[in-house]
């Protein structure tokens, strides 16, 4: 029980912390020393949830401009935007011990805890109805925490990039790019060069192309992949970067190997920033709905993107020069319960080779195309 001795020596504990904080305020700010703000950003979803998310991060960035940004991520992500303007730091979700975060009243990590008191403001863009996580973030003390579901209501037909803008957007903080953009070093442009060069195409025109996704659902047959590769290596003349993840050796397992006999250039399990930095020297991309599309799109080179049964409108690429491919069939876009029971993947199988031939072509013959 609180008596009135307690509650007189509580006071004056806090008036002496009060003090000294005020004082040590004014001494540094007599020296000019002001504490920089610290940011930290939380995002736990995969690749083309991430770069669709660049945008919202940017938003951050650019409406506090002083202050240091770190993102808790996946490791995998993290390389995209480390010290390329969007934040200044990493740290992955597997190095902070997050269990109890998700848990109401429970008995927070204590390193964890530390970690997160570090911050001032956090945002955290996963989705949390409960509002639990956000809960025990600010029990460790952050002052401000902004939850951003990552994903617009079902009902809704608004694109993720601008949902979140728009969640920003009322929270204060005005939105910058709608378009999601890789930043390159020149290390990384150095990387591509020399990766070429080792596999004798440095000079050649290059397209390249992900026949995968991280849903098997949303494959395109790979027997118009093959076919698409056949007709670009020898009525185009062009060189192909097949681009390999480990999702696609799941997948699709030995129908890769029959790629071969178009003989790409095989790009299998690299860094993501070094897929991007392989998609800058290319003139073109084509895949599906993936991850590495959305990549493609980011990094700003001419992207087709196959799409069936998602829905484009809300999951769509952005970039400067961006085609979604796709057919309208009446089931198209479905649940995804509705998918699991699909037998005909029409919304796919009736995108044709020669639709995405002409489209490639288009893309070029255009001006800026190099």
């Amino acid at each position: 029980m609180l008596n009135f001795t307690n509650f007189k020596v509580l006071t004056l504990i806090r008036a002496y912390v009060f003090n000294r904080l005020f004082h040590i305020f004014v001494e540094d700010w007599d020296r000019g020393v002001v504490r920089q703000a610290e940011i930290l950003i939380v995002h736990q979803g995969g690749v083309g949830d991430f770069v669709l998310c660049l945008p919202a991060l940017g938003s951050v960035r650019q409406h506090y401009p002083g202050a240091r940004v770190e993102l808790m991520g996946y490791p995998r992500v993290l390389q995209l935007v480390e010290g390329r303007y969007y934040v200044d730091s990493g740290r992955s979700v597997d190095e902070v011990g997050l269990g109890f975060f998700y848990m109401r009243d429970g008995d927070l990590d204590e390193a964890a805890f530390r970690y997160f008191a570090g911050f001032d403001r956090a945002f955290i863009f996963m989705s949390d109805r409960s509002g639990v996580f956000s809960d025990n973030v600010r029990r460790t003390g952050v002052k401000e925490v902004f939850s951003i579901p990552p994903f617009p209501e079902t009902e809704k037909a608004i694109h993720v990039i601008d949902h979140m803008l728009s969640s920003l957007s009322s929270m204060g903080i005005p939105p910058g790019l709608r378009v999601p953009k890789i930043f390159l070093f020149e290390e990384d442009r150095v990387f591509a060069e020399d990766w070429l060069r080792q596999r004798g195409a440095s000079e050649k025109g290059l397209i390249a192309l992900h026949p995968g996704s991280g849903s098997r659902n949303k494959l395109w047959p790979m027997e118009k992949f093959l076919d698409l590769v056949a007709r670009i290596t020898v009525d185009l003349g062009f060189k192909i970067i097949l681009l390999i993840g480990p999702a696609e050796r799941e997948y699709l397992g030995s129908q890769l190997e029959l790629m071969r006999s178009s003989n790409p250039i095989w790009a299998e399990n690299l860094s993501l920033i070094h897929v991007a930095s392989l998609l800058d020297r290319c003139r073109c991309y084509i895949g599906a709905d993936s991850g590495i599309t959305h990549l493609a799109a980011a990094v700003g080179i001419p992207t087709i993107a196959l799409f069936g049964p998602t829905d484009p409108r809300i999951w769509g690429p952005r970039g400067e020069k961006v085609a979604i491919l796709g057919k309208n069939v009446s089931c198209s876009p479905c649940t995804p319960e509705d998918l699991e029971r699909c037998g005909h993947r029409g919304c796919l199988d009736l995108i044709g080779v020669d639709e995405v031939m002409e489209k490639a072509c288009a893309f070029l013959c255009s001006p800026g195309v190099v």
